[in-house]
Order: C-alpha cells, then structure tokens, then sequence
C-alpha cells in the first residue's frame, strides 16, 4: 500500500534478505505458516527457517491485497517450557488480564503470589523488536523464569505482550517510536496496578530488559509512582552503537569476512554515521526499523534521567553478553559508584539473557534450551524486600 511503498525503497527491500543471511547465515526453508484475520487485515506468518536461528515473518495484507506491513521476530519454539529449579508453582497462581486504552488493548498474565497479603509487585519491559509476555526467543522464555521465580517468593509480576507484537500490522512504520512502542503501555501497566486491591501500590517496581532498561528511568521520571526500577542489561550508548558492535562481533566469530559482509559493514559505518551527522533521511531504513525511531530514542539520555531519580535503582549485567556489554555496565557503575540508592552487579558466566554458558556467546546460543540463572532472580528478590 502507500504508507508501506514509502517507508522502503524497491533497493532497501531486497537488501533485506541478504543482511539476514549475513546475520543468520543462510536461508533453508520455509517451515510453516499460519494465517488469521483482525479488522479488515489478514496476517500471514511464515516460520524461516535459517543456518543458525529461525525467525518469523510477519506479513499484514489489507482488503485489497496489499501488503500494509511486515516485520521479522524471533519464532517461537513448540518444545516444552523447562521450569527452572527456584520455582514453585504452588506458590502462586495466574490470571489472564487486559488494560489500556481501547484501540490498544494491553494483554498480559498476572502472576500472584499465594497466601501473601499485598505483596510487592514487578511489571517486566521488553528489550528491542515485537516481543511476546514471556519474552520468548527460540526455546527460552525469560520473563516467564523470571516472573515464576519471583511469584515464587512472594512477588507479584505483571508481564504482558508488547504493543508491536499485537498490533504491529496498524502501527505504521514512521509514527513507532519508544513513547507509542513502550512507554505508554508500562504506563498503562502502573495504572492499572494502582488500582488493584489485591497489591501493595506503594511498591510497584518495574525490571526492565535490554531497551526496556534503557527505557527504564524514563518510565520512573514520567510516572512518578514506582518504588524502584532493575535495570537488566542496561545500555548507556545509543542504540545504532549498539548494532554496529554487535554486527562486528558476529563478524568476528567467523574465520574469515567476505568481500560482501566487509561492504555490508562498511554500509552500515557510513548510514550510521549519516544518522549521527542527522544527514540520514528520516524514512531510512536501518536494521531493526527507520531512522525516524534512532532520531527519536536518541533524544533520551538514560544516564542523565537515572541521575535525576530519587527512587532506588538495581543495575544487573551478564558478562558474557554481546549486545549490551561490559563497556555499558562500566559507565553505569563508574557514573554511579558514590551513590547509595544505585546497587550494581555483574556476573562472569551470563549472557544477554542471564543464563550460563562458557566461552563467547553466540546467536546460536539462543536456540539451546535454558533457563534464567538462580542468582540474579534471587538479588532481585533481596533487593525488592530490602
């Protein structure tokens, strides 16, 4: 249709597929495909199937038959969900819940601790792309360990599935930015909180994950209401930094680049660099969305707004993680070490998702069945009780 025709060159549309490649090596199959009908929009998934990682593409066709928009998340695994050891499901129990304003009606699960009078109460926030409640990549579900492991002890969770994920086929494009992405839905979260009788609303948290922890102080300075935020794998750099490093590194883990991933990376120097000189056109696409959505996270400035909180913060980092690195958690720690309402702690052996492994991570490490590591879930649990 019209708005998708403007948001990509016919050029940027088939340099898609080869920039996936280089990422996830290369494309085998089609796996299988589902298709349902919401409003006026069918949408069509298609399980992909690559060397190392499988994704979903999303394809959103309206009543004419053109395609309105599509996007690519990681697919869900159909292996049976692994209940990580520090949790007990007799413990707690789980209710279905719906918030928010209408035409984005917020979806979630509620997990409620048993037998605990007003308990605390976490609301989980999602990293980067169009994430599910559980957080789901391949077989891992890292918001469901870390939702169970705290309603195990006591903690009431609130996760949910993010707006880009529901409604992504009328978001358009151009108008997505991290306020209407999510902010407003964490917001939306708090309030409906506030309202329950069955919580303690003076102790309303949030843990936010990736670009939700970067998103984090921003929610606590716009809300004004919550009794802490934790910070889990917390960027201090911006985001296209963020991409260009984590693209060299996967580069690295090959023996050898070839002369069309070194034109590949050099492309994608010189749009970033386009993007810091604000020389970069706004419909630009760039890995993971235009340039419209970098101009716009660029304005915030998460250290900054951290520093002007008065609520305490919790900042959690694996060491083995590629895609928020140590380089962020040294600034945090670094900007932060004379105050007193900032805890900070890394763990050698976690990745991006805070579960173990050994040597360098690697996407593939994604696809091996985990669960969140015992330690992190239970700092969190002696931080909020403290």
């Amino acid at each position: 249709d019209s708005t998708s025709k403007a948001a990509i060159t016919q050029e940027q549309f088939l340099s898609l597929m080869p920039a996936l490649e280089k990422q996830l090596g290369k494309f085998k199959s089609i796996i299988d495909t589902t298709t349902k009908t919401e409003s006026n929009f069918q949408i069509i998934e298609f399980g992909c199937e690559f060397e190392k990682f499988s994704l979903t593409a999303k394809i959103t066709v309206d009543s004419m038959m053109r395609i309105a928009g599509f996007y690519f998340l990681p697919k869900a695994s159909k292996s049976e969900y692994i209940i990580p050891e520090y949790v007990n499901p007799a413990k707690f129990k789980e209710i279905e819940v719906e918030f928010g304003k209408p035409e984005w009606l917020v979806h979630g699960t509620f997990s409620v601790p048993r037998r605990v009078e007003k308990p605390a109460v976490v609301i989980l926030v999602h990293g980067s792309g169009p994430n599910d409640r559980d957080e789901a990549i391949g077989p891992n579900k890292p918001f469901k360990d870390i939702a169970w492991g705290l309603a195990s002890k006591g903690i009431a969770v609130l996760r949910y599935d993010k707006r880009t994920k529901e409604y992504g086929h009328k978001m358009k494009p151009e108008q997505i930015n991290v306020q209407n992405e999510v902010i407003d839905d964490a917001l939306e979260a708090i309030g409906f909180l506030q309202k329950r009788e069955d919580v303690d609303t003076k102790k309303i948290f949030v843990i936010g994950h990736s670009l939700g922890a970067m998103l984090a102080p921003t929610i606590a300075g716009q809300s004004k209401q919550l009794a802490g935020i934790i910070l889990l794998a917390g960027p201090t750099r911006k985001l296209e930094d963020l991409i260009l490093e984590q693209t060299e590194y996967i580069y690295s883990l090959k023996n050898e680049i070839t002369g069309e991933e070194k034109k590949f990376l050099a492309d994608l120097k010189n749009e970033i660099d386009s993007l810091k000189n604000k020389t970069l056109p706004s419909s630009s696409q760039l890995i993971g969305g235009p340039a419209s959505y970098f101009y716009d996270l660029g304005k915030i400035n998460q250290v900054e707004t951290a520093r002007n909180l008065s609520i305490p913060i919790l900042i959690l980092q694996g060491e083995r993680d590629y895609q928020v690195t140590m380089t962020d958690f040294n600034t945090w720690q670094k900007e932060f070490s004379n105050n007193k309402n900032v805890s900070v702690k890394s763990y050698p052996s976690l990745n991006h998702l805070f579960m173990k492994g050994e040597g360098r991570a690697t996407p593939e490490e994604y696809n091996k069945p985990g669960t969140v590591d015992r330690e992190p879930v239970m700092d969190i649990i002696t931080w909020i009780e403290k």
